[in-house]
């Protein structure tokens, strides 16, 4: 099964301020029971994290290729890397 993940903040709100203090990959696979895969430091750590975690299950038999939506569609080797 292919995998869905989603990047987002780990915020405190502390009146009129929200201090983000990290980042979170969030497995939304199945959308009722969503499970943190990692933390990270900075936003493009987590989005790194979550491509890698989506492309992981793509050579899992019975997966849909990975698709390219994050990537330059005009380039022919565009969400293709080597890992």
């Amino acid at each position: 099964m292919t995998r869905t993940a989603r990047v987002e903040p780990i915020s405190e709100d502390r009146g009129d301020a929200i201090i983000v203090s990290g980042w979170r990959v969030v497995d939304v696979t199945d959308m009722d029971a969503p499970k943190e895969v990692s933390r990270h430091d900075r936003e493009p750590e987590a989005i790194e994290a979550a491509r890698r975690f989506e492309a992981q299950s793509t050579s899992e038999p019975g997966s849909e290729a990975d698709d390219t939506q994050d990537y330059d569609a005009s380039r022919a080797d565009a969400g293709k890397r080597d890992e």
